[in-house]
């Protein structure tokens, strides 16, 4: 249904597309089903932007108040190399989420090297992109436990402490007072949930390309779902 027939008939519209979502997230199968044909990538690469998007959302908010804040502390010079280094946190959500297709699509259709040879690329990572609606659900938890950070901290004076002046080690320093509190550390943890749910529905999504068993499907995708899930514990850790 395109934008004109979603202005004429906007209950139709909604109405599909909470079937859709609802479809991809409980029945993963009958979505791909009854969905998702082999054609263009325009729709695919828009969610794929909206996922990155909504985490970077949440990024600069949280920017915004963490210059604003540190520059009132003078032991601490936020100059134009640490600006730069902290403007690239908000960008890696959104250069993120296109490295996270990338795993889930061309790992699953890697790992089902081991069980066929049947199927292409394309379609494996026009099908694995919808596999990312639950990173969204994860980015937009995100999104709001930076939001809610961004305006209740209070950071004082001795809070940052940087082990070198280096650009790099400066924003590291002021950048770990949003990503270890206890709130935002919740809900990047709350992300492997999300990632092991993004694998669930990847199965179904390599099953056909790769004309494979639903019980091979499973676990050609546990491999990048958990390989995920690793790096946000991994993330997790070292924030604190």
């Amino acid at each position: 249904m395109g934008v004109s027939n979603a202005v004429r008939n906007p209950g139709s519209y909604l109405s599909r597309t909470l079937g859709l979502y609802r479809s991809l997230l409980v029945d993963p199968e009958g979505f791909y089903d009854e969905y998702i044909g082999t054609r263009g990538l325009k729709s695919e690469l828009a969610l794929v932007l909206v996922v990155g998007v909504v985490g970077a959302v949440g990024n600069y908010l949280v920017l915004q108040e963490l210059i604003a804040q540190i520059d009132g502390i003078q032991a601490v010079v936020v100059n134009q190399d640490v600006r730069f280094q902290l403007q690239q946190r908000v960008l890696e959500p959104l250069i993120g989420a296109f490295l996270v297709w990338i795993w889930y699509g061309v790992g699953m259709y890697a790992v089902a090297w081991l069980y066929t040879t049947i199927g292409t690329t394309y379609l494996a990572m026009k099908r694995a992109a919808w596999a990312l609606v639950p990173v969204l659900i994860a980015n937009l938890i995100h999104t709001a436990a930076m939001a809610y950070y961004s305006v209740t901290m209070e950071i004082a004076p001795g809070d940052v402490n940087p082990s070198s002046r280096l650009a790099g080690d400066v924003a590291q320093a002021i950048w770990s007072q949003a990503a270890g509190e206890m709130v935002v550390l919740a809900a990047t943890l709350a992300g492997v949930l999300f990632a092991l749910w993004a694998g669930y529905i990847g199965a179904y999504a390599i099953k056909d390309v790769r004309d494979l068993t639903v019980d091979e499907a499973y676990k050609v995708a546990a491999v990048p779902a958990a390989g995920y899930a690793l790096y946000i514990v991994y993330s997790a850790v070292t924030a604190l």
